[in-house]
């Protein structure tokens, strides 16, 4: 083997070794079904799984080239047998270790030290939202390598050819890419200004080649309008349209978050929230380290590269961090990552910096190295084990699996509404991605409900109503509507009640049993009860419903605070109104009998049944 042979493979080694570990951390925990998360980090990830395997379009601003790309790797990873959840994951994952690479490339050139260099990426990589977003479908691990490339070629030495031209057309990639990436536009300008003056004095016509150059990364816009106009399976807003195109390039649904705070608390608080997410990220001591390793950089005299990098570095991720702090009131990732991959880079130089003054004193310098090398050691493992169970907890949750099987009972030729979101997306994605659910029409809290009220049954979960409850749904429909229930934890949306053609009882009872009957499924046992009112209830009772054995025992009970999940109260009820109602119990071989009817608890705590029926199980084969 050649002398330069080895210097590469000594040089490369550490980096595998690096990529080898964090691999091992991110596999277990990557996602592998469709998203049911409601955690803030995983709000947009079932709409990237669905539109990267449909070439579909996402939320504004569209990120258009991040959906081409993916949507390639994704249909050449599912040729490769690799799962329709599981690939768009896949291509966030592709993205990042490009990103550790190229992070690895310039650290290693900035300071010889193949060793340190792999340590900054092993670190940067366990930090959590970095983990988290080599895990999930979603844009920042693509966002995070066109940063670094752009860092890379600015900082290069020797000067990557034609240097500013590429920093000009892939900084425009960038920027129609995500908006944030425009932060990192005054660093690059001060790690290339002589370049830019030469240009400036010289060529001054070629500013104009470069403006050219960074308004070609507008072209993949295109590719919303072609999608949206050929009809595409999932396209998010009205991108066919010049105004809907425009909303979508200008992200206009993210201005209520863009702006000064409205006051000085606001700002504090706004500052005290970006803090604190950075110190959850790094923890307080890594962000102090990373900026003095960033201040003590800027000051190298013996290294120029180090000395530009440095400040190149500090503005990259200051910038990023103040405008986060006065001029964004949410939490945004991109700025986040912006700002700690600049840390993580403070760290490297630190180390650099520390051993690079105690050169002339080796005893001392190898202590110093061994305490560097524990340092990071705890350091990681700190990171490793903190955030290895919440990541998992997140890609595991299977909210969305059990909401696609509670929409599998929704009655065929329905309308199914659930509010635009992670259950939303769940429901579109075996729709849209998996081909199940024929006969079911999918819409959001967005849809025209009076005309759709008319045309389809209208069906909805029964947690829809926590958030759009039954006023909700007649202020939408501008009618009165009436609930009852057509399948387990499934509501029709009615704006007439079904009524009994045959004739009232006469009874002294308020509210009768039309009719029942008990189906035993796989794993459970469901009740349908028909309740009949013969006259408007004047009080709401509760619902108890109760699996007995052949003692009379209660083995389990699903009540109810009222009848359809509690969203229907009984002085809601219209006369000779039939109110259909499903109730669930486990499958159980003790299981002879369901107990059920209507009571209420009186003041003293005691309760009383005032409507009660027992029906035989038989769950034989």
């Amino acid at each position: 083997m050649s002398h330069q042979r080895l210097q590469t493979l000594l040089a490369l080694s550490p980096l595998v070794c690096a990529l080898f570990v964090l691999l091992a951390l991110f596999l277990p925990t990557l996602q592998t079904i469709p998203n049911g998360s409601e955690d803030p980090t995983m709000i947009d990830v079932g709409e990237t799984q669905i539109v990267l395997n449909v070439w579909g379009t996402l939320h504004a601003t569209g990120y258009p080239l991040f959906v081409i790309l993916g949507s390639v790797g994704v249909t050449v990873l599912r040729a490769f047998s690799i799962s329709a959840a599981t690939a768009p994951a896949v291509v966030s994952l592709a993205w990042g270790v490009m990103t550790l690479i190229l992070m690895y490339a310039l650290a290693l050139k900035i300071t010889g030290r193949s060793l340190l260099a792999a340590g900054g990426i092993l670190l940067f990589g366990l930090t959590r939202m970095v983990w988290l977003h080599h895990v999930i479908a979603e844009i920042y691990t693509a966002t995070l390598f066109v940063l670094m490339l752009l860092l890379i070629l600015a900082l290069w030495d020797p000067p990557v050819y034609g240097r500013l031209y590429w920093l000009a057309f892939i900084g425009g990639i960038g920027v129609a890419h995500h908006r944030t990436l425009i932060f990192v536009a005054p660093a690059l300008v001060i790690a290339v200004l002589p370049d830019l003056w030469v240009l400036i004095r010289r060529r001054p016509a070629h500013l104009l080649i470069l403006l050219a150059l960074g308004l070609l990364g507008l072209l993949p816009y295109a590719y919303l309008l072609l999608r949206a106009q050929s009809g595409a399976a999932w396209v998010y807003g009205e991108p066919g349209t010049l105004s809907g195109l425009w909303d979508q390039f200008i992200g206009v649904e993210a201005s209520r978050f863009i702006g000064l705070p409205s006051s000085l608390d606001a700002v504090i608080a706004n500052v005290r929230m970006v803090t604190q997410t950075i110190f959850t990220e790094v923890t307080p001591i890594g962000s102090l380290l990373g900026f003095v390793g960033l201040l003590v950089g800027m000051f190298d005299q013996g290294h120029p590269l180090v000395r530009r990098a440095a400040r190149t570095l500090l503005v990259s991720g200051g910038a990023a961090f103040l405008f986060h702090c006065f001029f964004y009131t949410d939490i945004l990732a991109a700025l986040i990552l912006a700002t700690t991959l600049s840390l993580a880079f403070g760290w490297v130089l630190l180390a650099h910096r520390v051993l690079e003054g105690l050169r002339t004193m080796p005893p001392i310098r190898i202590v110093a190295g061994i305490v560097m090398v524990i340092t990071a050691l705890g350091f990681g493992f700190g990171l490793g084990t903190n955030n290895q169970a919440s990541i998992a907890a997140l890609t595991r949750d299977r909210t969305g699996i059990e909401t696609i099987i509670l929409a599998q009972h929704t009655p065929p030729g329905s309308t199914l509404m659930l509010a635009w979101g992670p259950r939303h997306f769940a429901i579109g994605f075996a729709k849209s991605v998996l081909g199940t659910l024929p006969g079911v029409d999918l819409v959001d809290h967005k849809a025209d409900f009076q005309t759709l009220v008319d045309q389809t049954r209208l069906v909805t979960p029964a947690f829809t109503f926590y958030r759009q409850p039954q006023s909700w749904w007649e202020a939408q429909i501008g009618r009165p509507v009436y609930l009852s229930a057509v399948a387990p934890d499934l509501v029709q949306i009615a704006t007439q009640a079904e009524y009994s053609n045959s004739p009232l009882p006469d009874s002294t009872e308020d509210v009768k049993v039309f009719s029942h009957r008990s189906t035993c499924g796989t794993s459970d046992i469901v009740l349908e009860v028909n309740w009949l009112a013969v006259r408007p209830p004047e009080r709401d009772l509760s619902v108890f419903v109760h699996l007995l054995d052949s003692a009379g025992a209660v083995i389990a009970q699903d009540d109810q605070s009222a009848p359809v999940y509690g969203w229907r109260p009984l002085t809601s009820w219209l006369e000779g109104e039939i109110v259909r109602d499903f109730y669930e119990l486990p499958r159980s071989p003790e299981a002879d009998s369901i107990h059920y009817g209507l009571y209420t608890q009186h003041a003293d705590g005691s309760f009383e049944n005032l409507l009660e029926v027992t029906i035989p199980v038989d769950c034989t084969p």
